[in-house]
Parts: C-alpha cells; structure tokens; sequence
C-alpha cells in the first residue's frame, strides 16, 4: 500500500523528536536551532527554551519562523521532510501554558527536562514554553529530473492536517 503525503508527514511529525527552527534578525540575519518538541492535535508545536536563548529573543521581536522536522538517521535518497512556515510566541497565558505543560509532559521522558508546573516557565525562571502556530505546512515529494540533475519537489498539505 502507497502512504499518502499526509500520512508520511503525520509519521515524520510522530516519529521525530526534535524541529529546527530558523529565525532572523531585524537585518535579515539567519538564525537556526535545534529543539526538542511536542505538538497538538491541530498541529501547533511546542517546545521549552531559556528565555535569553538567542532564538528565543529572536522569536520576540519577530514571530515568523521556518521550521522543518526530518529523520536525519534516514539514508540518501530515503530522507523525507516536513516544512512549516509559522507565527510563534512565548506562552503567558496560565491556561494556554497548563495545557502545554500537558501536551509537552506526553513527550519528555527525562524528569530533568519536564516542565512540573507553570511557575517553573514564568517570572524569573529561565525556562519559557513557546508555541509555534502554523501559517503554511508542506512536505516533500517525489522530484523530477531537471537536465540530468534530481530536483526535490513540495507538496503544501496545510488544509490536511487542519
């Protein structure tokens, strides 16, 4: 049976742990970062990080971000991608950040790296819970030959996941 790119992206987004996440300065200047991660059944990623992480800082003074999850394990020509462009903010809200606590709690398996309770991503704690909301969503599929060379091809399936 043939997958269909929603199911692929669903398992890649399942499968895998961390996302890199691409910010910018207000000059343009490219910033990316590795980051554990959990996500809502809508699809909106999670993830804990010092508040003075680069990124972080980054994420304040503009909220659009590029994120991508991929198997990096997966061999050449088997690896496959999943692209998101997205509006990310640091959670305030106590509800909004007691539910990612919950959604971030289904992941972590290190007690070190849990988020126990809201104090410990507010204040003066150095921890903060952002949420990654996506704008656009596409995943990789097969390419086409271009003069001899492969060209990696995508397929927008934002209106699938919703």
């Amino acid at each position: 049976m043939n997958e269909t790119n929603l199911e692929i992206a669903k398992k890649v987004i399942a499968e895998n742990i961390y996302i890199v996440i691409a910010t910018a300065t207000s000059d343009g200047k490219p910033w990316i970062s590795p980051v554990f991660f959990a996500y809502d059944d809508k699809y909106n990623l999670f993830w804990v990080s010092d508040k003075n992480a680069n990124h972080s800082k980054l994420i304040r003074a503009n909220p659009r971000v590029a994120i991508v999850i991929f198997d990096s394990t997966a061999p050449q020509g088997d690896g496959d991608g999943v692209y998101f462009e997205a509006k990310a903010h640091e959670l305030e809200d106590d509800r909004e950040i007691e539910r990612a606590i919950e959604v971030l709690g289904k992941r972590v398996t290190k007690e070190i790296f849990r988020v126990k309770n809201k104090g410990e991503v507010k204040g003066s704690s150095a921890w903060r819970i952002y949420k990654a909301i996506p704008l656009k969503v596409s995943k990789l599929t097969d390419g086409e030959i271009i003069d001899g060379q492969y060209v990696d091809k995508r397929t927008d399936i934002y209106g699938l996941l919703r």
